[in-house]
């Protein structure tokens, strides 16, 4: 059978082409009324000092999305005929007056999403600025759906170029994650049916989720591999549930130059054991690597776009009677989208001091940035898992973790 080839990388203006599946699995969840999910958003924020004019802003967003059509998507068509098209409502500006937020948890964060966005009319993206009295905030959130995780930081790293009046990289391919996966088609990685086994759940606890965050100095030597292993170490206080850890891989590997901020990631799985190390960890996830686990030639998922998008959600997503005793594929996931140099979100009168990613709802599931000398956890999981102390439990037991070799 003849390989697969990819188009040739060129500058891109205008996207219309079919969802692939996973962008579909993303547009479902949140839109039944049945389920317990909202809108599947990702969401990252850059803390810094000083403040930009509203025209300032909307300037440079203005050029950020005329040379990235992704920042203009629309869904249009319904189920196997679902596609993208790219002349859509851009990504909106929001400026908001200091909220109060301490940016340590989800309470008070509830001004980042209290205008919804769409995948079909009105942005699907939306720049907020919060300009609070100890920080200025500037927040990029999108729906999943149209933007993953690297996605948005080529987003944000365009819209610092263009506040430095710098060159735009732009984006140079319309083709989606399902055609990488046909270029590169791996053996799939393991699949377990573990359950989120990341603290005891409690009967009682509350729909919903919740989030910390932590901070650390700058350099952690080998954290992704201790952080998996705290989290797993955490996980085997409660439970005898085998130890997965799923981390998102970025399929943008496989194609050297490519600029999109379109979906272009999956997903590995690895399986920890008692006794396992930093480079026991290491080893696994370069093995899933080098055999291209993320990658794996899963066509039956093409068939569920034959289900309507709230059918999809029901199917996959949380609701009232499968809250508590939900099983998943893995015990956490960790994000580690990776460090950047402080002038890639910096301009003249903009000085960033963090970066960090609100995790996304459903599982545990912790956020790596590096930003300079700091790095930033954000962890995440459902209010059963984590309620009545044990996030505040699973943080200490992280910062002690981690401080050791930091």
């Amino acid at each position: 059978m003849k390989k697969y080839s990819l188009p040739p990388l060129a500058p891109c203006y205008d996207i219309n082409r079919l969802l692939s599946a996973s962008e579909y699995y993303h547009a479902c969840v949140g839109s039944s009324r049945h389920t317990l999910e909202v809108p599947r958003e990702v969401i990252f924020i850059v803390e810094g000092q000083g403040r930009l004019s509203p025209a300032r802003w909307q300037q440079a967003l203005d050029v950020v999305v005329a040379a990235n059509p992704g920042a203009r998507l629309r869904m249009v068509g319904s189920r196997m005929q679902a596609r993208w098209q790219s002349d859509g409502a851009p990504t909106r500006l929001r400026i908001v007056p200091d909220q109060q937020w301490d940016g340590c948890s989800q309470t008070g964060a509830e001004f980042i999403q209290a205008l919804p966005l769409s995948l079909t009319a009105g942005s699907a993206s939306e720049l907020l600025i919060e300009e609070g009295a100890a920080c200025t905030r500037v927040i990029l959130r999108a729906l999943h759906a149209v933007m993953d995780g690297m996605g948005v930081m080529h987003f944000f790293q365009e819209l610092f170029r263009a506040l430095r009046g710098e060159p735009l990289l732009g984006c140079n391919a319309a083709f989606s994650d399902a055609d990488i996966l046909r270029q590169v088609a791996g053996k799939a990685g393991p699949r377990h049916g573990a359950p989120c086994a990341i603290a005891s759940p409690n009967p009682e606890g509350a729909s919903g989720d919740l989030w910390r965050r932590l901070s650390l100095s700058a350099p952690q030597p080998a954290l992704l591999a201790r952080a998996a292993l705290a989290l797993a170490g955490f996980a085997r206080q409660s439970s005898v549930q085998p130890v997965v850890i799923a981390i998102p891989v970025d399929l943008r590997r496989h194609v050297p130059g490519l600029h999109s901020t379109c979906n272009a990631a999956s997903m590995v799985h690895v399986e920890l054991v008692a006794g396992d190390g930093p480079e026991q960890f290491r080893q696994k996830l370069r093995r899933l690597l080098q055999q291209q686990a993320e990658a794996p030639h899963l066509p039956i998922l093409d068939w569920l776009r034959l289900l309507p998008l709230p059918w999809f959600d029901r199917l996959v997503s949380r609701t009232p009677a499968n809250y508590r005793r939900r099983r998943l594929l893995e015990t956490a996931v960790i994000s580690n989208p990776g460090a950047f140099p402080r002038r890639a979100l910096a301009c003249p009168g903009f000085e960033p001091g963090a970066l960090f990613g609100l995790p996304i709802p459903g599982n545990a599931f912790c956020f790596m940035f590096g930003l300079g000398n700091r790095i930033e956890l954000t962890v995440g999981m459902p209010n059963v898992l984590g309620d009545e102390g044990r996030a505040e439990a699973l943080m200490a037991h992280l910062e002690r973790a981690l401080s050791q070799c930091g």
